[in-house]
């Protein structure tokens, strides 16, 4: 991959980031035992209900993910710190939850038997781990566009430039038509043909003989 890489890929990998953030949320990060009065039961926490910042710190990067597409210099850096703040606000939920993983299940056990207790200790998955691992990712991207807007916007500005010279080559050219016509209304007034050759002999609009 070539240094900077270019603005729309790093919107692509945010989006894609935080749909996994998103994603990642959704599946099961504790497991545990609950005893009820009838039987044990298994129980299993989500990462968005074990912690709620996370589905925060996804959305976050959608926005930041916008930012970064449409901003200029100063808008892309914005869009880059933004991506680092989602990337540590993550990484922040995630560590929360491995730390202590039997909270989220205690609470979970009071919601199903009103009893918050665990009939054993809670089992962590493999997804909190993968949820680090793309709040890492986010850290690093994040840190593209505070280096690469820039260039980006020179890069922006190197295409733009060549539009002005055509510009100006059209309004030349309108100008020599409202000339020419201006010529052709004179030569009328004078009772000349202005399609006819001009009185030395040349073809109209042609160089005169020296």
């Amino acid at each position: 991959m070539t240094w900077p890489p270019r603005r729309r890929t790093v919107v692509v990998l945010a989006l894609l980031l935080g749909a996994a953030l998103l994603t990642v949320g959704a599946l099961p990060w504790v497991q545990a035992s609950v005893r009820t009065v009838i039987d044990v039961r298994e129980i299993a926490v989500s990462g968005a209900a074990a912690t709620p910042a996370l589905t925060a710190a996804g959305l976050v990067v959608g926005a930041a993910a916008v930012t970064v597409g449409i901003g200029r210099r100063v808008g892309a850096a914005v869009g880059g710190v933004a991506l680092l703040g989602a990337a540590v606000l993550a990484g922040t939920a995630v560590a929360g939850v491995l730390s202590d993983p039997a909270a989220p299940a205690v609470a979970a056990a009071a919601e199903l038997s009103g009893v918050p207790q665990l009939a054993g200790g809670p089992r962590v998955t493999l997804w909190p781990w993968v949820a680090l691992v793309v709040a890492a990712c986010l850290a690093v991207l994040g840190l593209v566009p505070l280096v690469a807007a820039g260039r980006w916007q020179a890069a922006g500005l190197r295409f733009e430039r060549p539009a002005a010279p055509s510009a100006r080559s059209a309004s030349s050219e309108a100008s020599d038509a409202r000339t020419r016509a201006m010529d052709d209304w004179d030569a009328l007034g004078r009772g000349e043909d202005p399609s006819g050759p001009d009185p030395d002999g040349s073809a109209p609009g042609g160089p005169t003989s020296s």
